[in-house]
Order: structure tokens, then C-alpha cells, then sequence
């Protein structure tokens, strides 16, 4: 546009001989000349599959899930399409992974051993530094370091199993009627996964899936809200008693070691059970073999090591410290104390009247016998 036209009110200013630039915004100047201001094309939202990260979990998750899936079937009498087949592919996942864990679990076990065993240093440092928070860190921490004990070790286990989880939940999300081959399952695998039922439930299906979806994959609606909500009760039930095990277990004196103890207590079945309607039944499977294997887990090692000075069902003995000799209180030592002075008795002289007259009595007593 070199100009204006002749009848325009920007005939003549320096306004009307610009070039309109290549991208324009919508102003005055652009109403003004009658242009109609298109906004720029918008990027495409993020659709499932744009998860990096959850991709490079789910994928080797998902091998070893096809691995164990392919091996069940190969079983006589097991078809690969059943829930059975799909059931028992997911608890023999959840067995793998705590195997694997295993190590760790022992790890944590002697760490606890080990912070049990300082509890009575670290009530000195506390009582030592009362007011000094800072120092009290540091002198902890060096303890820690040179008993070889960490604090945060009991967490590992369940931090692990975190990214497992989040990989199933991604891969069982997947499976679909027309679901295509992805994190190392085939698509007929997912396309299976997808319509196989535990006790009448697809374990693709959620408390809140829609009615319409699973009416594709053939079940009732309402059979799986039931079974649903029964493993979200077992998986909380399952969570409480673990944790329980671990607090008896743990014998934390520190009130505020308790107060967290009790917080995680009660938050952490209550949280997993809120959360349980948004995950599919194959991931509230699970998490159940998970908590039942903790549970099972925790009974060996209370039964084969027991916590340091406790008894089971019975608290720690309060041993009281002797109290320091004080100066006034010295000991007592037995003296030997010498024999009494006797004086020694004069000799008593008796008479020959006297000595003839007893003699004579005694014979008298004598012959009366």
C-alpha cells in the first residue's frame, strides 16, 4: 500500500504511506484500513504419548510385563487373553520388583538397627545442645556418619517402587481396543490387555471410567465400581497395617518421630484410598501384592530380628544410671576393734571343811537316787 486514497482522512500524513509489516497486530492502524487481524496459528496440545519421562519408564516396565505375559501363556491350559493370564502376569511383576528390592530392604533393616542403637547418644546430643539447633544437626549427622547410619535409608524402598508404579499406571492406560504396538508390547497384547477381566472387572477400567467404554470392553458398570472399591479398601487396609508394623517396629521416642509416625499413619491409606478410584484395576492389583508382600515381608524380619532391646508387645526397659559417689557419703570400711580388757579373777581358796562337807552331800544325793 504506497498511499491513502484520495477521499481518506490520512490523505497527505506520513501515517498512510508506511508499509504494513509482514506480522501485524490488531491497532488502530489496522481497523482503520479495513484489514480483519487473523491471530497466529496455535501450537498443538500435549497429548498422551508427548511424556518423555513416563515413556522411558513405562518401556522397560512394559518389556518385562510382555516377558512374564508370553511366558504364562506358553503354559498348557492358560489362554493369553484371560484374566488369569493378565492376573497373574501382574502379580508375578509385583514379585520381580520386590526381589530386585530386596537388597535394599536389607539395607534399611541394619540402618534401623543401627539409629535404634544410637537413640541414647542422640537424647544426649539433644539434651547437650537444647538451644542450639544448628550445632545439634551437625553433631547428629557426624554420628550418623561414623556408625555408618542414614536416616533416610527406610525411605528407598518405597521411592523405587514410586517410578514402577507411575510405569504401570502408564502402561495398563494404554490398553485399548485399537491400541498399536508400544513400550514393548505388541499391539495385540495391548488390544488383549485391554478386554481381559479380573472377577468381572477389565483391568484397563476404573471406578470412574464411563459406562460407555466399559460396555465396549463387555463388562457391567456397577461389577466394576464393586470390585474396584473392594481393592481400594484391601490396598488401604493393606497400607495401614504396614505401616503399623513399621512404627512397632521402628520404637521411636522422640516426640516428634512419633507425631510424624502417627500423621503418615493415618494420611497414607486415607490418601491411597482417595486416589485409588482414578487408577485402573490392573495398578490397584498391583499395589495390593505390593502392601501383602510388605505385610508378609515385615512379619520374617520381626520374628527373625527382633528390635534392639524390645520385646515384642513389651517397651524397652528404663535402666536408671547409678549415682555418683558424693564426698560427704564415703564408704564405710569395717575396722577391727580389739578385744576388751578382762581382768583376771583371783583364785577362790575353799576350806577342807567346806570341801569334806560338799562331798558329803553329794554322796547323800547319790545314795537317794
Amino acid at each position: 500500500m504506497q498511499g491513502a486514497a484520495a477521499g481518506s482522512p490520512y490523505a497527505g500524513s506520513r501515517v498512510a504511506t508506511r508499509s504494513t509489516p509482514a506480522v501485524t497486530t490488531p491497532s488502530r492502524r489496522t481497523v482503520a484500513a479495513g484489514r480483519r487481524w487473523t491471530p497466529p496459528p496455535r501450537l498443538p496440545l500435549p497429548t498422551s504419548r508427548s511424556r518423555p519421562v513416563l515413556d522411558i519408564l513405562a518401556s522397560p516396565v512394559g518389556a518385562l510385563l510382555a516377558l512374564i505375559h508370553t511366558g504364562i501363556s506358553n503354559a498348557p491350559g492358560i489362554d493369553s487373553a484371560s484374566g488369569w493370564a493378565w492376573g497373574l502376569s501382574i502379580v508375578l511383576l509385583t514379585v520381580t520388583v520386590r526381589l530386585l528390592l530386596f537388597p535394599l530392604f536389607v539395607k534399611q533393616i541394619k540402618s534401623q538397627r543401627r539409629m535404634q542403637e544410637l537413640a541414647p547418644k542422640v537424647k544426649e546430643l539433644q539434651k547437650l545442645h537444647k538451644g542450639d539447633r544448628e550445632t545439634l544437626n551437625v553433631e547428629m549427622m557426624k554420628l550418623y556418619k561414623e556408625n555408618n547410619a542414614n536416616p533416610i535409608s527406610g525411605c528407598l524402598p518405597l521411592l523405587l517402587q514410586l517410578p514402577v508404579f507411575f510405569a504401570l499406571f502408564t502402561v495398563i492406560r494404554n490398553f485399548k481396543l485399537d491400541a498399536e504396538a508400544m513400550y514393548g508390547l505388541t499391539a495385540q497384547q495391548l488390544r488383549e490387555g485391554a478386554a481381559a477381566q479380573v472377577l468381572g472387572a477389565p483391568i484397563s477400567a476404573a471406578f470412574n471410567s464411563p459406562q460407555s467404554l466399559i460396555s465396549e470392553l463387555g463388562a457391567s458398570h456397577t461389577t466394576v465400581r464393586v470390585v474396584a472399591f473392594l481393592m481400594v479398601i484391601g490396598m488401604g487396609a493393606s497400607t495401614f497395617w504396614t505401616q503399623r508394623q513399621l512404627m512397632a517396629r521402628a520404637g521411636a521416642t522422640d516426640p516428634q518421630q512419633v507425631m510424624v509416625q502417627k500423621l503418615l499413619l493415618y494420611v497414607l491409606p486415607l490418601s491411597f484410598a482417595v486416589s485409588g478410584v482414578f487408577f485402573p484395576i490392573g495398578v490397584l492389583l498391583y499395589w495390593l501384592t505390593t502392601n501383602v508382600w510388605s505385610m508378609g515381608q515385615q512379619a520374617w524380619v520381626i520374628k527373625r530380628m527382633p528390635p534392639v532391646n524390645l520385646t515384642p508387645g513389651k517397651p524397652a526397659p528404663v535402666v536408671k544410671a547409678p549415682k555418683p559417689p558424693t564426698p560427704d557419703a564415703a564408704p564405710r570400711t569395717a575396722t577391727p576393734t580389739a578385744p576388751a580388757a578382762t581382768t583376771p579373777k583371783a583364785p577362790v581358796t575353799v576350806s577342807p571343811r567346806k570341801a569334806a562337807g560338799s562331798r558329803k552331800n553329794k554322796n547323800r544325793r547319790g545314795g537317794r537316787r
